[in-house]
């Protein structure tokens, strides 16, 4: 397919993408916060469209209080606060910018205590593309964090993290391979509880993987005793 096809492919999908995430950007946290779904957070000193961030609600120190992780997406230059739109009509452009700040995608909590923690340093990347409280999965009595990148590319496929916080640490427990449609709730290929992920059996899950032959398969995964 011609180079051309396809950026015009991407821009489309740029801009629904970009209207979507303004229209999804609702404040305020939800009450049951051990099973609370990303939200959108503005940043406050920056009045800009592609400033918004990630955040997630939930317990993830098990000391039975609310605790917040955020999103933060810098420039690897400046150290501070840069768009994930830096131009919204020029998807290849756009690209170039992102890339020329050499940005760093991290998270940071509420917890005393807990470092900020860098996901990823790679160029082609603008910040996080699904972020969610997953809940206590490993039964170790504080929630799971799950994540994804979002990869400026033409690709569909990615890689799904899942973290905890351990002796003040963040630490990956898991990761597989995903087909970045099931991000969204209309997919057919989701398990009943709407989720590609679900509980099975003490401090295991199942999971909803893209395999090596292009076929959704499930796949399952006991955590070790933390």
């Amino acid at each position: 397919m011609c180079r051309n096809l396809n950026s015009l492919k991407m821009r489309c999908f740029f801009y629904v993408l970009f209207f979507a995430f303004l229209i999804g950007c609702k404040p305020g946290v939800k009450e049951n916060y051990s099973n609370s779904e990303s939200r959108f957070i503005q940043s406050v000193s920056i009045n800009h469209p592609g400033m918004f961030r990630f955040s997630i609600t939930g317990d993830f120190n098990g000391d039975g209080e609310p605790d917040t992780i955020f999103e933060s997406f810098i420039s690897g230059l400046t150290g501070k606060e840069i768009p994930k739109i830096a131009d919204s009509l020029d998807y290849e452009n756009n690209l170039d910018l992102i890339m020329n700040e050499k940005p760093i995608t991290r998270i940071y909590s509420s917890i005393k205590g807990i470092d900020t923690f860098t996901i990823t340093k790679e160029p082609q990347q603008s910040g996080l593309q699904y972020f969610r409280n997953l809940g206590d999965l490993n039964q170790d009595g504080s929630d799971e964090i799950g994540l994804a990148i979002h990869w400026e590319d033409y690709s569909n496929l990615n890689q799904y993290f899942i973290y905890t916080i351990k002796k003040e640490a963040f630490v990956e427990l898991f990761s597989f391979k995903i087909h970045e449609s099931l991000f969204y709730d209309t997919s057919e290929n989701l398990f009943s509880n709407g989720s590609f992920i679900q509980k099975s059996g003490p401090a295991g899950i199942q999971y909803i993987f893209y395999s090596d032959s292009a076929t959704f398969e499930t796949g399952k995964y006991k955590f070790n005793k933390q």
